[in-house]
């Protein structure tokens, strides 16, 4: 179990946030600092030599193509015109520029599971930490930035827009679902979704933070044709206890409804339990992971325990979390 105390940031993170069952208009402005030094980090990584492809600094693809040249060494593999190279016996690579303004949809989910944290914070704070973090990158490169937020009985839709508008007001629609009651039956993932293929424009990135509770086969036909037309990135964010239930025995946990607190005992039984409830956990995720990876979509899971910013690097690079961001998520 970890030591660590409720809001206290992971090894290496050099901010100490308020609460970590909630967050503020004024903690996800001041993000902005923390994604300028992320993405300084990044880049100086994607610099780095190293095997295989080359890393993205950019939340989505946007690549245009703009010339075929003779191959150079350091040239992605993945790229070479093997019919240019064919015809004049040189290798030739494809070179691309990056598009500007491009969509980015952050979809935050903040319905009442995502009202939860045993360690960390909150799985629904994380998801907004990560949306104001991954929308500071965004509006640094220059993308149009909107998205959704959903609670149980509750929606809003942000038009993507250039500078900051567009996360200032996805920042606004945070705030007020947390002054939302949760009503617990979880139907508006189905309807968020269903609203998203509709009115997302082909080729935008949508950035999916969602513990994907109820992701059903309706929730399934809802993406539809979004999965061929969008750059879908999905972030699977868990709690350990999602993961995984604690030794058996009885555990006191603390619920709070409407600014009350109550208290509720946990019963944990046989390991055989333990057993049969990580299982349909590493079965939901593995189906997750197979949907969206299936159609050449980024899919990740996020642990409310791990590092906030070795998270968010990863999802901007498009690559596996670092062990210290897995946590029981590994």
């Amino acid at each position: 179990m970890s030591t660590r105390a409720p809001g206290q940031p992971a090894d290496g993170e050099r901010f100490r946030f308020k609460s970590p069952a909630s967050t503020s208009l004024d903690e996800l402005i001041q993000l902005r600092a923390a994604a300028q030094a992320l993405q300084r980090q990044v880049r100086k990584k994607s610099a780095a030599p190293m095997n295989g492809g080359s890393v993205s600094r950019r939340l989505g693809r946007g690549l245009d193509f703009a010339e075929v040249r003779e191959y150079q060494p350091g040239d992605d593999v993945r790229m070479i015109d093997w019919k240019v190279t064919a015809r004049s016996g040189t290798a030739h690579t494809k070179l691309f520029v990056e598009e500007r303004e491009r969509p980015v949809l952050l979809v935050v989910d903040f319905r009442a599971g995502m009202r939860f944290g045993t360690r960390g914070m909150y799985k629904s704070v994380m998801a907004a930490r990560l949306a104001a973090l991954l929308g500071w990158c965004s509006v640094a490169s220059h993308d149009r930035v909107g998205g959704f937020v959903f609670t149980d009985e509750w929606h809003d839709e942000i038009r993507p827009q250039a500078g900051r508008r567009g996360l200032m007001s996805l920042f606004r629609a945070i705030h007020q679902s947390q002054l939302r009651i949760p009503a617990g039956n979880g139907s508006q993932l189905t309807g968020t979704l269903v609203r998203l293929r509709q009115s997302v424009h082909a080729g935008s990135t949508v950035v999916l933070l969602s513990d994907f509770h109820r992701f059903d086969d309706a929730a399934h036909s809802a993406l539809g044709g979004a999965l061929q037309s969008l750059d879908v990135m999905a972030v699977h964010i868990c709690d350990p206890l999602d993961v995984a239930l604690p030794a058996p025995g009885r555990y006191p946990i603390t619920a709070t409804d409407d600014s009350e607190h109550r208290r509720l005992i946990m019963r944990v039984g046989s390991r055989a339990d333990q057993q049969r409830y990580h299982d349909a956990f590493q079965a939901r995720k593995q189906t997750l992971q197979e949907l969206f990876t299936r159609h050449r979509h980024y899919y990740t899971t996020a642990m409310t325990d791990g590092s906030l910013l070795d998270t968010a690097g990863s999802i901007i690079s498009r690559q596996p979390l670092p062990r210290s961001a897995r946590k029981l998520g590994s």
